[in-house]
């Protein structure tokens, strides 16, 4: 069973590597069809939602932190 599975991975690993690449902008070859453009979204710059976040972990943490004291506190 061994054999069979190593046999069968040596086979996807040797097809994984002889197949090429497909590139969107067609790397200088020639193609009918457009290089690809992506689309504008607006989002180039995306520092405030990692930003964004950050807050919100950061208050998500303070808010179990504050429900476990309060938790301790009122079970005595």
């Amino acid at each position: 069973m061994k054999n069979i599975f190593k046999s069968a991975l040596l086979v996807a690993t040797m097809f994984a590597f002889s197949v090429e690449r497909v590139l969107a902008d067609s790397n200088g070859v020639y193609t009918p069809y457009e290089p690809h453009t992506p689309v504008d979204t607006g989002l180039e710059n995306s520092a405030i939602f990692y930003i964004g976040a950050l807050v919100f972990f950061v208050l998500g943490l303070a808010t179990l932190s504050t429900a476990k004291i309060l938790k301790e506190k009122l079970s005595k």
